[in-house]
């Protein structure tokens, strides 16, 4: 199902960051660290920083590129996909979607009431492969569960990135 797609995050980051870069001092003191860094744990924390920064300006209507869905576009996307498969659950009936952390987050705002920025920073805490429930019934839809993950049972699995 479309509608559950992820955002274009690389696509945001590659056309983002050097129109960020032109106006925040804190992107391009990010880019030189992460351009220095040669620790491959550091860089990974420095690229999370700076992929964080550049889709939250892009989110919050800083940064736009021509082409790509705007955050608010996104969410629109996601609720509408939400939507369609509430409705076309029949009582009582288990529905599985196979998603990513934004569509989560997108999700979760439904059921929380989460503000955009809350909701973004929920797509930073999704880990791979965890299982989120939700209960709807006619137009009510809530949380059950968040980032359950009892299928893995090695720390180094969990993982979010």
């Amino acid at each position: 199902m479309s509608e559950l797609d992820e955002y274009c995050g690389e696509a945001v980051l590659r056309h983002g960051l050097p129109q960020l870069m032109e106006s925040s001092e804190e992107a391009r003191r990010l880019d030189r660290s992460f351009q220095d860094t040669v620790d491959l744990a550091e860089r990974r924390k420095i690229f999370q920083q700076l992929f964080e920064l550049v889709v939250t300006k892009w989110s919050e209507g800083e940064v736009k590129i021509s082409g790509i869905e705007s955050w608010p576009e996104f969410c629109a996307r996601v609720h509408c996909g939400l939507t369609e498969l509430c409705n076309g659950a029949t009582s009582k009936a288990s529905v599985v979607a196979f998603t990513s952390g934004g569509p989560i987050a997108v999700a979760l705002q439904r059921a929380m009431y989460l503000s955009p920025s809350v909701t973004l920073q929920m797509t930073w805490m999704s880990r791979n492969a965890s299982f989120t429930d939700f209960l709807h019934s006619g137009q009510k839809f809530t949380l059950s569960s968040f980032n359950a993950t009892p299928h893995l049972d090695e720390e180094s699995l969990l993982t979010y990135r």
